[in-house]
Parts: C-alpha cells; structure tokens; sequence
C-alpha cells in the first residue's frame, strides 16, 4: 500500500463518506468491513496486488456513488464541475437563492434565463408557440 498511500487513504475517506449515505442498519457493518478490508491490505508488498486492492476500492465507491442517493444540499463529488454564468466552477450542487419557487427571482428573469438557456442548447431561438 505504501506506493499508493495517498490514494488509497483519499478513496478510503471518499467511501466513508458514501456509507455515511446507507440506512443506519446498514451503515455500520459497511464501515466496519471498510475498516477490516484497508487494515488487513495495508502491509501488502506487491505492487501488483496494491493497485489490484486501489482498483476494488474505487469499483466500492462508484457502486455507492450510483446506489445511494445525495442528501439535500449535500455538496457534488470533489471532481465535479457545473457550468454557471458561462463560467465552468466546482459543483456544490442547487445553490439557494436563484429560483422562482422562493421568491428571489422574478417570473420574467426566469424565462427570460431558460430562452437564453434554449437558445445556447439549440442554437435558434424559441418558437413563438413555445413561449409562455
């Protein structure tokens, strides 16, 4: 594990994370199987076998990560990005305050932000039929 120690311990947060999502019933016999399997393999000396052992460990986590759903307001994986303001930005999922439904936006802003979001996608403007 030593070659691969800072992966392994990052990936190994990241499942902790994802367990975290699981029913408690569920949650405690994850982690407690997560923390036996990273101790047993931890002294293990072939290179072959240690990037065998990173590899299950992030088939673990993308099987979480499609498997249990995100809590509401809980932030995008590290790695994922959103395109906001035309500007690509590290995902943090639904921001507040930038809807109709609570009041700080108005009608109008909307659907003038989803022609403009129309257009960009498919390169014309809305048909007039489609308009509100």
């Amino acid at each position: 594990m030593q070659a691969h120690k800072p992966q392994v311990l990052s990936r190994y947060r990241e499942l902790l994370r994802l367990i975290q999502r699981l029913p408690s019933s569920k949650a405690a016999a994850a982690r407690a199987e997560a923390q036996q399997t990273i101790r047993q393999r931890q002294h293990e000396a072939d290179p072959e076998q240690q990037l065998q052992h990173l590899k299950e460990l992030a088939a673990k986590i993308g099987f979480l990560r499609i498997t249990t759903p995100r809590r509401p307001g809980e932030a995008l994986d590290s790695g994922s990005f959103v395109l906001r303001d035309g500007q690509l930005v590290k995902g943090s999922g639904e921001q507040k305050g930038t809807r109709v439904a609570d009041g700080t936006m108005t009608m109008e802003a909307a659907q003038q932000k989803n022609r403009e979001h129309y257009k960009r996608f498919y390169g014309k403007p809305m048909a007039k039929d489609m308009i509100f």
